[in-house]
């Protein structure tokens, strides 16, 4: 597998794990328009790469992400648009959502490792990821208020991660907290040290590749896909999937496995 060549971001794989690192370390790994167009063409990338079962997003540096690049987004606001396709902001902003909707719906599962700063976008980033490690020592929140501007694209996904209830809150003090308290907002379901947060990494990782990546897939689209159809449709959708899963390879596999003792194929290409 040839990864992409990217200049923001740095990726490594393992197996079937990837490691997408922000790699800004002097800007705190804030999100200009270079980091957020290579991460649409690393997404889009991703989709079919059925060999990658676990994406996991960290920054350099000793930080996560700083959010948007202030200095970049103040020039584009400086600048006068005769259409909303020539608006820069206005664009900016959409690429900034669609980003957060790819990697939400990635189908792969995905870890975002928090240390140090995560604001803004980088809070956004964490919400649409499935696991949260955090380092008890990061920063996290929604400046954007006190910029004088609005958390537009992360706010629905704040409010998915931690209720509606926490999210004004947050959103509406601007509140900054540690990562403790993000873990008991419901942010991160993972709480370290930051010298544990690699072998706290490597233990998630390693379950989830002892799950089916068929399996995973599906039952993240059937989470994700929560309250957004009828009851009927729901359970409708929900058996088909699970009927699909039950008749193909993986689902017979893992099946025979568990009858016969002994680990499916995809754990033991895990462990090799």
């Amino acid at each position: 597998m040839i990864l992409p060549q990217l200049e923001t971001l740095s990726l490594t794989r393992a197996g079937g794990c990837l490691e997408v690192l922000l790699n800004r370390p002097e800007k705190r790994n804030a999100m200009n328009q270079q980091m957020s167009a290579e991460l649409h063409q690393l997404l889009d990338w991703l989709v079919p790469q059925s060999e990658l079962r676990v994406v996991v997003f960290r920054g350099a540096g000793g930080h996560f992400c700083a959010g948007g690049d202030i200095k970049e987004r103040h020039a584009q606001a400086e600048q006068t648009a005769e259409s909303s396709a020539d608006d820069a902001l206005l664009q900016r902003n959409i690429r900034a959502g669609q980003m957060l909707a790819k990697i939400q719906n990635l189908p792969q599962t995905t870890v975002a490792l928090v240390e140090g700063s995560a604001f803004g976008g980088g809070l956004g980033i964490l919400c649409v990821t499935d696991i949260a490690i955090v380092a008890a020592s990061a920063r996290l929140g929604m400046p954007e208020t006190t910029l004088g501007i609005a958390p537009a694209q992360i706010a629905p996904y704040v409010v998915k991660r931690v209720g509606l209830t926490r999210a004004r809150q947050l959103a509406l003090t601007a509140e900054r907290f540690d990562g403790a308290r993000a873990y008991q907002y419901g942010f991160a379901q993972y709480l370290c040290e930051v010298d544990d947060l690699q072998t706290t990494l490597d233990k998630v990782v390693g379950q989830i590749l002892q799950c089916g990546p068929q399996a995973n897939a599906t039952t993240k689209r059937i989470l994700l896909g929560v309250g957004n159809h009828s009851e009927a449709d729901s359970i409708r959708y929900s058996a088909e999937e699970f009927a699909t899963l039950n008749r193909n390879d993986e689902g017979r596999e893992g099946q025979s496995a568990f009858v016969e003792k002994r680990a499916p194929a995809w754990q033991v290409e895990a462990d090799e």
